[in-house]
C-alpha cells in the first residue's frame, strides 16, 4: 500500500506545513512528529503556545509583604547612615562661613587701627553715645552706606540712663538693619530676635576675664570696654594670644516660664539694687530672664555686643548681668557642636573646645596679664 501524499499547502509567512508543524512540534515535545498530523497543526500549536505564555504572565508574582518590609528596613538603615554625614557636612560648611565672617572682622580691626591708631571702644562715651565696636567697624567691612546713616552725636537706641530718657530716633533706621556679616549661619535666628525690629549680632567683643570688679566695663582687663582705646603696643601678652571677638547665640524673645528648664538663650538680669556676684547670680529669684540677648548690634553693652571669659565656652551656668548691663559674667556661646570660634587680635580664628582648660581661656582674655598660654593643638 502506498503512503499518503505529502501535503503541499503553504502556510503563513511562506513557511511550509512541515516547518510549522512537524519540526516545531518535534522541538517543543521532544518526540518525533507523526506522519498523520492534521492539516494546519502548526497554526494550532502556535495558538496553544500563546495561551501558555498568557497563562504564565497572569501567574507572575510581585513583592511579598516580607520582601517589602525588608526593602523598607534597608532603606531606613541607609538613611540613618547617610543623614548624619550630610548634616555634618552642612555644619562644616556653616562653620567655615562663620569663621570667614570673623576673619573679615579681624581685617576690619587691623584697618581701623591703621586709620585711628587704636581699636574701637567697647562702649562709647560720653553718655548717651554708647555705640558698639561693631558700629565703628562698619566702614571697614564695606558698609559705608549704613555707617553714613548713623548719627554718632545721638543715642544709638532708646535708652534710660540715670533717670534720663534718650529717644534714639536719629539712629532707628540704621539700628533696624540686619547686617549679614554679623550673622552666624548656624544660628536659626538669622540676625533678628522675634518680636523686635532691631538687627542683632552673633559676634561679640572681648571685655576681659570678668574677674576685675565682677566683670565691670569700667575697669576691664580685655580689649573692649567703656571708652577703651587699646593699641597693639598695649597687648603685652601678644596679639596672637589675646582674644578680640567670639560668638554668642541670639535670644528667642520669649519669656522663660517657670515650668521650662533654663537654656543658654537667656541672661539673668539682676534687680536694680542687686550687685553682680557669684552668689547673687546663682539665685534665680534675684532678677528676671532677659530674652533679647545680642538683639542690637549698634549698642555697646553686655546684653548685646560684649562678653567676657569668666565662664568657659557654652558653660552650663547661665549668664548674669546687672540691670545697666555694664557688669556681669557672660560666656561665649555658639550653635557649633563642641566649641566656639574665637578671633584673635592678630586676625587668626581658632575653634576653642567647650572643655578648654579654664586657665588657658582666662589667659587669652587679658591684654596684659602676662600669662603663658599655647593655642597649638
Amino acid at each position: 500500500m502506498l503512503p499518503p501524499p505529502r501535503p503541499s499547502c503553504r502556510c503563513r509567512a511562506g513557511r511550509s506545513w512541515r516547518a510549522l508543524g512537524h519540526r516545531w512540534k518535534w522541538r517543543d515535545s521532544g518526540r518525533r512528529p507523526s506522519r498523520f498530523t492534521p492539516r494546519h497543526a502548526g497554526v494550532w500549536n502556535q495558538h496553544a503556545t500563546r495561551r501558555q505564555d498568557n497563562t504564565r504572565r497572569r501567574t507572575l508574582h510581585g513583592f511579598t509583604l516580607v520582601e517589602l518590609l525588608v526593602v523598607i528596613a534597608i532603606i531606613g538603615v541607609l538613611m540613618a547612615l547617610v543623614l548624619p554625614a550630610v548634616q555634618a557636612a552642612r555644619e562644616a560648611s556653616r562653620r567655615g562661613s562663620c569663621a570667614n565672617n570673623l576673619k573679615q572682622l579681624g581685617l576690619a580691626l587691623q584697618s581701623f587701627h591703621d586709620a585711628k591708631q587704636q581699636f574701637p571702644p567697647g562702649r562709647g562715651g560720653p553718655t548717651p553715645l554708647v555705640f558698639s565696636p561693631q558700629a565703628h567697624l562698619l566702614p571697614f567691612v564695606e558698609q559705608n552706606g549704613l555707617y553714613h546713616q548713623l548719627d554718632l552725636t545721638a543715642s544709638p537706641t532708646k535708652l534710660v540712663i540715670a533717670g534720663i530718657t534718650y529717644s534714639g530716633a536719629a539712629n532707628a533706621a540704621a539700628a533696624n538693619e540686619a547686617v549679614g556679616l554679623l550673622q552666624c549661619p548656624s544660628d536659626p535666628g538669622a540676625g533678628r530676635i522675634p518680636g523686635t525690629v532691631f538687627g542683632g549680632t552673633n559676634y561679640v567683643a572681648n571685655a576681659g576675664s570678668g574677674a576685675v570688679d565682677h566683670g565691670s566695663l569700667v575697669r576691664a582687663d580685655g580689649v573692649f570696654f567703656l571708652t577703651s582705646a587699646v593699641r597693639f603696643r598695649d597687648l603685652l601678652d601678644g596679639s596672637s594670644h589675646t582674644a578680640a571677638f567670639s560668638e554668642r547665640t541670639l535670644g528667642n524673645g520669649m519669656p522663660l516660664a517657670e515650668s521650662r528648664p533654663y537654656d543658654d538663650l537667656y541672661i539673668l538680669e539682676l534687680g536694680r539694687n542687686v550687685d553682680v556676684s557669684v552668689s547673687n547670680c546663682a539665685t534665680q529669684g534675684t532678677g528676671s530672664w532677659y530674652s533679647q540677648r545680642s538683639g542690637k548690634w549698634i549698642l555697646g553693652n553686655y546684653g548685646n555686643t560684649l562678653y567676657n571669659h569668666f565662664y568657659t565656652p557654652n558653660s552650663a551656668t547661665w549668664d548674669c548681668m546687672n540691670q545697666a548691663q555694664q557688669k556681669g559674667f557672660l560666656a561665649a556661646r555658639s550653635h557649633h557642636p563642641g566649641g566656639v570660634q574665637v578671633l584673635l587680635c592678630d586676625g587668626s580664628v581658632r575653634l576653642i573646645a567647650d572643655r578648654v582648660e579654664a586657665s588657658l581661656w582666662l589667659g587669652i582674655a587679658t591684654r596684659a596679664g602676662r600669662e603663658i598660654v599655647s593655642l597649638e593643638p
